[in-house]
C-alpha cells in the first residue's frame, strides 16, 4: 500500500511530460543565461548575532489542509526578508501543497536572500528547472531517491552552481548523505509518509551528521518556539527550516524575530 510520499512522487511523474512539453529543457537552459548568480547559501547561514532561520511559504499540506487565510505569498516574503530570514524556502508543489514554480518566480523578483526551491525532485529536468526560475539550492528527498540518482542529482546541481539541501529522516538517509558527500544536510522531523512530527528525530541524528567536519546542519519541521531552536543549537544545528508555525502565526514579523532571539533588538 504507497504511503502520502509515494503518492506524491506518483504524480509528480505523471505531471512532468506535460511540464516539458509546455517548456522544452532547451528553453529552460535558455532562460538559465538570463538569472543572476546563485546566492551563497553557505555564507548566508553563517552564525551571527540572531539564529539562522530558513523561513518557508506554503499555502497548504497534505496534513494539515489550508494554513493560512488570504495567503499571499510576496507579502510573507517581504515580511520575512524584512525581519530577517537567512533564506527563503518556497515550495512549489501544486496538487499537494497548492503552489506552483510561478510563485517561485515572483518571489525571486523581490528576494535578494538565497532561495531554495522545495519540490519532489526526481528527474534531472526539474533540477535545470529550478535553476531557470532563480533558485539558489534545491531539495533532494533521501528517503525516496537512490543513492545513485541523489548524486546524480547533486552533481548536476554543482555544475550549475547549485547546492542541494540533501534531507534526511533516519540512520539509513544520513548514511546515503554521507555516500554522496553532502555539504548540506537537513534532519526532517516530519516522517513524510504519515505526517507525524518527532524532535527527537534530531536529537538523535544531530551527533551522527557532525562525526563528519563540513556539514552545514538544518533542522527541519516542528520548530515552534526559542527554546527548541536554543537547545538544538546547543547540538549543533547551524540553521532552522521553519514553515508552519510562522505560516500559521497571526504576527509572522514578531513571530520570526522571537525564533530568531532577536525580540527588542
Amino acid at each position: 500500500m504507497s504511503n502520502i510520499l509515494d503518492q506524491i512522487f506518483a504524480d509528480k511523474k505523471k505531471e512532468l511530460p506535460g511540464t516539458q512539453r509546455q517548456s522544452p529543457l532547451s528553453e529552460i537552459k535558455q532562460r538559465i543565461g538570463d538569472q543572476q548568480v546563485v546566492r551563497d547559501v553557505f555564507k548566508a547561514l553563517e552564525k551571527g548575532d540572531t539564529s539562522r532561520i530558513i523561513a518557508e511559504i506554503k499555502p497548504k499540506t497534505p496534513f494539515k489542509g489550508e494554513l493560512r487565510k488570504g495567503f499571499d505569498a510576496k507579502i510573507i516574503a517581504g515580511d520575512y526578508v524584512e525581519h530577517g530570514a537567512a533564506t527563503l524556502s518556497i515550495l512549489t508543489e501544486s496538487n499537494y501543497f497548492g503552489s506552483s514554480i510561478k510563485v517561485f518566480q515572483e518571489i525571486r523578483k523581490i528576494a535578494a536572500i538565497p532561495l531554495l526551491r522545495k519540490d519532489f525532485i526526481f528527474d534531472e529536468y526539474q533540477v535545470y528547472e529550478s535553476r531557470a526560475y532563480g533558485a539558489d539550492l534545491f531539495l533532494l528527498i533521501a528517503t525516496w531517491l537512490d543513492q545513485n540518482l541523489m548524486s546524480d542529482l547533486l552533481s548536476l546541481g554543482k555544475e550549475l552552481g547549485m547546492p542541494a539541501l540533501i534531507e534526511v529522516h533516519n540512520e539509513w538517509d544520513m548514511e546515503k548523505a554521507f555516500a554522496v558527500n553532502a555539504k548540506l544536510i537537513g534532519i526532517n522531523n516530519r516522517d513524510l509518509t504519515n505526517g507525524k512530527t518527532d524532535l527527537g528525530i534530531t536529537r538523535r541524528l544531530a551527533p551522527m551528521a557532525l562525526q563528519e567536519k563540513g556539514k552545514v546542519l538544518v533542522c527541519e519541521s516542528g520548530i515552534h518556539g526559542r527554546e527548541e531552536i536554543e537547545e538544538f543549537e546547543s547540538l549543533g544545528v547551524h540553521a532552522f527550516l521553519i514553515g508552519e508555525s510562522l505560516m500559521t502565526s497571526e504576527d509572522i514579523p514578531n513571530k520570526l524575530k522571537e525564533l530568531l532571539g532577536s525580540e527588542g533588538s
